[in-house]
């Protein structure tokens, strides 16, 4: 799914620029436990419901185009588990969230894709509130967390446009040029501003900052991998090499805002720097049903589970 890091700027911004937490930070005891478990309840069946209903949209008959090998289906659940992993090393160090907390974090991962973004974060910080045994409120670290991941993907967008900026001045031209420069300037923007205001916007300490930053950027760099290769395994006619940089490619379309037809701007990308190769757009959907198979899967179980630990 094609996400901005702007809402994420926007949102955390305003809470730690203001000094104003959720409602749940200022209520008392008995309310906010009681607000809390309700709430969470409340996403927990969210999630569930609209699991069930995606399920209508997954087309099944395509999984006999894909690759029947291990190897295959090793990369795709690593590349699916690196984002709620990573988060998990970060909260371990901050926390020390245990094990199980990895669970939450996969739900998270699935609010995020097929409900609503950064609703996911919502879902976490009730589950945090409740379970992860921390003091004070997690409110602050999860908001970081986010703002930081944001920041991670900003730079390497901007980073990855340096590096692409030949393809990118073959496909760009008239309007579409307009309003990609509008959408860098957004990016730069806001990542400016996430440094000018980095005192009032966040709330760990420094030391935990630069280790989040590390992870996360760490994070991007083996997501591109491992979306290349297995890329690389459906086509294996093209190098991959250039699976990693149409990757990138992808990536830094999906986070520029304003940008019309995205994935008509990626194909464009894609003959520049593949030729035409009419299987990507298939290879790519089918990449991303198996996906969106795998959130169902997990939203399905960890949704059910979670709800059947409450009623027990």
């Amino acid at each position: 799914m094609f996400q901005s890091a702007v809402p994420a700027l926007a949102n955390s911004s305003i809470s730690a620029s203001t000094g104003l937490d959720p409602l749940l930070e200022r209520s008392t005891s008995p309310f906010r436990d009681r607000l809390t478990a309700w709430l969470g309840i409340a996403l927990s069946v969210t999630v569930l419901a609209v699991v069930l209903y995606q399920f209508k949209d997954v087309e099944f008959a395509s999984l006999t185009t894909v690759p029947r090998t291990p190897f295959f289906w090793t990369v795709l659940v690593a590349s699916y588990l690196l984002s709620p992993a990573s988060e998990w090393l970060i909260y371990r160090k901050i926390w020390r969230l245990p094990f199980a907390g990895i669970i939450p974090l996969m739900r998270k991962q699935v609010a995020n894709e097929i409900v609503l973004g950064y609703s996911g974060e919502a879902h976490f910080y009730f589950w945090a509130r409740r379970h992860a045994g921390i003091t004070g409120s997690p409110f602050g670290a999860i908001k970081d967390v986010s703002v930081m991941s944001a920041v991670a993907g900003n730079l390497t967008t901007l980073a990855m446009m340096l590096v692409m900026a030949p393809a990118l001045a073959a496909i760009i031209t008239g309007t579409l040029a307009r309003t990609f420069v509008v959408s860098v300037a957004i990016v730069v923007f806001t990542s400016l501003m996430m440094f000018a205001l980095r005192h009032k916007l966040f709330s760990l300490p420094d030391r935990d900052l630069r280790m989040i930053f590390a992870v996360q950027l760490l994070r991007v760099v083996i997501s591109l991998v491992l979306i290349a290769i297995l890329w690389s395994l459906m086509l294996p006619g093209v190098k991959i090499g250039e699976w990693v940089a149409l990757a990138a490619m992808r990536m830094m379309v999906s986070r520029l805002p304003l940008l019309p037809n995205k994935e008509v701007m990626f194909a464009g990308l894609t003959m520049v720097l593949l030729g035409r190769n009419t299987d990507v757009a298939v290879m790519t959907a089918l990449i991303a049903s198996l996906t969106l198979g795998l959130h169902l899967a997990v939203g399905a179980i960890t949704g059910a589970g979670a709800f059947i630990g409450r009623q027990a």
